[in-house]
């Protein structure tokens, strides 16, 4: 175990064990945590009262890593047991840091039951682009931001802020690890807003880089995200989709009235 000299700003905040992380250098995962402390620590919630759920994969870490009321689930829906907490403790502020295997094991149901039983819970869905990994047959090629399977399709096959609201999300929003503060002001808002609430953050996994023998860094993804995010306030979910599309439309979409 790691330990910790001196103060650390979030050391409330975080488990000592879990520094440094287990996330590679570069990896979105990381500052969305950090920017979630951030939110979590300007927001008028107690600590005490934010729950945070995770599943499989690079995202089910996040429940090791804070010092918030956290479970790991491995063998169900997040989504289905951040269902069943917010039941049993409803003062609590659920939250969800979902994957794309999370998303294929929760699956829209699970969206849609969220709404129809009334219950506030915050997804934070991180998109790395890992969907085609899971399907017998695809195969990515070497870029890992753009790349295209054997079907010609972008890896990400669904809009996420538009099932959302298909579902009945009232906040929407969506942003890239480089908008960290307009990310921060998002997480701020959702978690003190009532009502099921979604934040994607699009953020490819690195190891496509590794998986293809090429050599990639942080800055590569940053001087994309630069270059190719469109800021659009309110801009209708089914334009959302990130297939076949040269821009990442990113912003607050619903705002939760």
């Amino acid at each position: 175990m790691v330990q910790l000299r001196g103060s650390y700003p979030f050391e409330n905040f975080l488990q000592a064990g879990s520094i440094p992380s287990v996330w590679c250098p570069g990896c979105g995962i990381g500052t969305v945590i950090n920017t979630f402390i951030h939110a979590a620590e300007r927001s008028n919630v107690s600590s005490n009262d934010i729950c945070v759920v995770s599943g499989i994969g690079c995202t089910g870490k996040v429940a090791y890593c804070v010092k918030f009321n956290s479970f790991q689930t491995i063998y169900r829906s997040c989504i289905r047991c951040a269902s069943h907490i917010k039941l049993k403790n409803p003062n609590w502020r659920v939250v969800v840091f979902l994957s794309d295997a999370d998303f294929m094991i929760s699956g829209a149901d699970d969206f849609v039951g969220i709404v129809k039983k009334g219950i506030d819970i915050l997804v934070i869905y991180i998109n790395n682009y890992i969907y085609y990994l899971y399907i017998k047959g695809k195969n990515l090629t070497k870029t890992p931001f753009m790349g295209v399977t054997v079907d010609k399709s972008i890896e990400s096959p669904f809009n996420i802020p538009h099932l959302a609201e298909s579902c009945g999300f009232r906040y929407i929003a969506r942003w890239t690890p480089l908008h960290v503060r307009r990310l921060s002001y998002s997480m701020t808002d959702s978690l003190q807003k009532p009502g099921p609430s979604l934040i994607e953050v699009i953020s490819p996994c690195l190891m496509y880089y590794s998986s293809e023998g090429l050599v990639g860094t942080s800055l590569n993804r940053m001087d994309y995200f630069y270059d190719n995010s469109i800021i659009k306030k309110g801009e209708r979910t089914e334009n959302l989709d990130l297939r076949f599309k040269d821009k990442i439309i990113v912003g607050e979409f619903k705002d939760g009235t």
